[in-house]
């Protein structure tokens, strides 16, 4: 796979929306469609659809290998090669806004939204610090129901903002299911290798 410069926000895709309007917009732009990959949950690896374009920036449609949710990216060789195609990308395809995330989760009475939605958010996180999407990620880490406090770990790694690792640590020491506080530590050692390694 190309190592791209820089990478625009992943931009994560409402139901019923994904390689067929990510292709329409790619072949709208007249760019080319150059690999695809099957997505395999078992190996982690997700599935992709990728588009080359003007001055080497590339769309890509992946579905993530862990939730099966889809999103779109953005790679090229710099910011301001990038950043003229992110209009077209939002208008063609018009993805899922933090704000409604928010609120989305903020309604959500079934777990299993809860679990969508929380996994949506981490997704969509900008690459920055994003102090609210820190606020609704470590706010799942008290919920009743496993599986969401499970969703709001693996949303916390797409992220991979460092500040999760003092409350996931918490987790993997504290939290009643014996399997979840292992998944928490496995997740601590992963963070903290990436923090040294950065």
């Amino acid at each position: 796979m190309t190592e791209y410069e820089y990478q625009s926000d992943r931009h994560v895709l409402r139901p019923g929306v994904g390689a067929e309007q990510a292709d329409d917009l790619a072949r709208g732009l007249g760019w080319e469609l150059v690999r695809e990959i099957a997505r395999d949950k078992d190996e982690g690896v997700d599935g992709q659809v990728i588009w080359l374009g003007t001055d080497d920036v590339s769309l890509h449609y992946v579905v993530d290998a862990m939730s099966g949710i889809g999103y779109t990216v953005l790679a090229g060789p710099s910011r301001p090669a990038v950043e003229p195609f992110v209009g077209p990308v939002l208008d063609h395809l018009r993805p899922w806004t933090l704000p409604e995330l928010f609120e989305r989760l903020d309604e959500a009475d079934e777990p299993r939204e809860r679990v969508r939605n929380i996994l949506r958010i981490g997704l969509a996180a900008a690459a920055e610090f994003d102090k609210e999407v820190f606020h609704r990620i470590s706010g799942t880490y008290t919920d009743s129901e496993a599986q969401v406090r499970l969703a709001g770990l693996w949303a916390a790694t797409y992220t991979g903002y460092p500040q999760f690792l003092p409350r996931i640590r918490e987790i993997a020491l504290h939290d009643p299911e014996e399997w979840l506080r292992s998944r928490a530590a496995s997740i601590a050692t992963a963070f903290a290798s990436e923090g040294d390694a950065s």
